[in-house]
């Protein structure tokens, strides 16, 4: 059949009301919801009854958002099918989070998983540890508004809608400030409870469209899944080995395997922004319903998004389109930033007016769905590690909940001013390891620290300050070689280097502490271990 391009690109009347009608939805939603908020108790954690299958999607969708919905696609045209075999890790993740970090939280009844830290080590450490995983959430959130905008630049081409945009730098510019305006404001009303049941939303959106952009495809080409396989197994993709020494190598099996149970297992069992997910449900069971029900809907998704990356190999491959000929010969030369540009020029030129919008505002809730998440939770780590300690009284109180509001306006302004600069420090890298080199400094060390804290008699804050800033110092290092010394390094292997860094580096330190001054964990912090935390019942308040 003959396929119809849009020459221009950008958005026709239906796909913006389309967008519009979305976008209503979300605000109303969140306006709906604020009206019933009374406390930070509610904004923070939502009463901690949230239904365990509704906190799993989210859950999904706050922590993988727009970089797995334009990376993957892009990431299967540099390494093709191979890329799959990224979810190995997955049955030991499960087991890491289910029975071990589950159990061992839900049991403390925490708000901000920071508070912890006081418990077992101290309030410097607790302070410490809540300041990384802001500069964390930063870099995740800001990513998360860079991505999103790139896209849209591409498909809504708005440097030809708007008089006081000139140029491409300008157009970015643009959509970042309003892509993260919008996201913050509408954060702001609906707190913890908004932001799951938008994103239950946002998830079924993200849905579709991958479905829709896969359908459109084989409508307009009258072609199949087999049709696709079949040509993705010719298209000359990177060699991915199982294993390499060399550890300038991307994308080994080992390392991508290695990069996401390290990811996976460091997020849920350390960054507020997924924890806070679980102290949102009843109990331990409901916890572990929610972490599987996300998982199944990261398998999903990403299956369908491998879909999506072969689909588009088939169409650029066998068609040769003149309307987008200067585009399709720089993405058939599979470079840079070039793989991660194919879906949403394709949403651009060729989908079908209407289905285009539907893909827009999916985009939209992949951003939406980490802003609102980062933010709230951001919003958390202020109030209760910071605000509430150094003000008790105003627990629970409204003007508690008017401060977290505050700052979570105050953090979007942050976040947008972030973004902006990491655009210009970015440019030429491809999108997931733009998001690694963000944030995965950070993670790593964080993730140590809580197994030292959980395992680690010999830990104390002595160990583990001086460890945690060290770790944080090789996360920065490795992820920023090339830039700091000229020498490339996987970005795969990053988390796991800080990782191990932090943690023996406590090791040792504490050991040689030991030695000296005979000082470990006294008896109250021991009872914050895992085994004496794990072996308590259940709080009884809950059911």
């Amino acid at each position: 059949m003959t396929i119809v391009a849009n020459n221009q690109g950008g958005l026709t009347l239906v796909d913006v009301t389309v967008i519009g009608i979305y976008l209503l939805v979300m605000l109303y939603m969140g306006l709906r919801i604020a009206r019933k908020q009374r406390s930070t108790e509610d904004f923070f954690v939502g009463g901690r009854d949230l239904p365990a299958w509704a906190v799993g999607i989210s859950l999904f969708a706050s922590v993988m958002s727009t970089i797995l919905y334009l990376g993957q696609p892009g990431e299967m045209f540099r390494t093709g099918l191979t890329f799959l075999t990224r979810q190995l890790p997955l049955p030991l993740i499960l087991i890491v989070v289910c029975f071990v970090w589950i159990p061992f939280f839900m049991r403390l009844r925490l708000t901000s998983a920071y508070e912890y830290l006081e418990k077992r080590f101290n309030y410097s450490v607790r302070a410490l540890a809540a300041i990384f995983c802001l500069l964390l959430i930063f870099g995740w959130i800001s990513v998360v508004v860079l991505t999103a905008s790139m896209a849209l630049v591409e498909i809504t081409r708005i440097e030809t809608i708007l008089p006081f945009v000139t140029d491409a730098d300008g157009a970015v510019y643009t959509t970042i400030l309003g892509v993260g305006a919008f996201s913050i404001f509408y954060t702001t009303l609906g707190g913890i409870r908004a932001v799951i049941w938008t994103d239950v939303i946002q998830f079924f959106v993200l849905l579709i469209g991958a479905l829709f952009t896969m359908g459109a495809v084989a409508w307009m080409t009258g072609s199949n899944i087999g049709d696709w396989i079949e040509v993705s197994q010719t298209y000359k993709h990177e060699e991915v080995q199982w294993f390499d020494w060399d550890v300038r190598n991307r994308s080994t099996v080992f390392s991508i395997s290695l990069s996401l149970f390290m990811w996976m297992v460091c997020t849920h069992g350390a960054n507020q922004m997924a924890m806070q997910r679980y102290f949102t449900v009843r109990n331990v069971k409901a916890a572990r319903i929610s972490y599987v029900i996300s998982a199944v809907a990261a398998l999903a998704l990403g299956v369908i998004l491998a879909g999506v990356g072969i689909s588009l190999m088939y169409f650029i491959q066998q068609y040769d389109l003149p309307a987008s000929a200067g585009i399709l010969s720089d993405i058939r030369s599979v470079r840079n930033v070039a793989q991660d540009s194919v879906f949403p020029q394709f949403i651009s030129i060729y989908m079908p007016s209407g289905l285009r919008g539907l893909v827009v505002a999916a985009l939209f809730a992949a951003a939406m769905s980490t802003i609102d998440s980062g933010a709230n939770s951001a919003s958390t780590i202020l109030t209760v590690d910071f605000m509430r300690r150094f003000d008790p009284k105003s627990e629970a109180s409204q003007l508690e909940l008017k401060r977290a509001r505050i700052m979570t306006a105050c953090m979007g302004v942050l976040v947008v001013g972030y973004t902006i600069v990491l655009y210009e420090l970015s440019k030429g890298s491809d999108i997931i390891s733009l998001a690694q080199k963000g944030f995965n400094c950070f993670l790593g060390p964080l993730g140590a620290l809580f197994v030292l804290g959980m395992f680690v008699k010999r830990a104390t804050p002595v160990s583990v300050i001086p460890a945690l800033i060290l770790g944080e110092i090789t996360g920065v290092c490795a992820s920023y070689s090339t830039e700091l010394f000229g020498v490339d390094f996987s970005t795969h292997l990053v988390i796991g280097l800080a990782w191990l860094v932090t943690f023996f580096t406590a090791l040792l330190i504490g050991f040689l502490h030991y030695q000296f001054t005979g000082e470990q964990a006294s008896d109250k912090q021991q009872t914050f271990m895992w085994r004496a935390v794990v072996n308590k019942e259940e709080p009884s308040n809950v059911s």
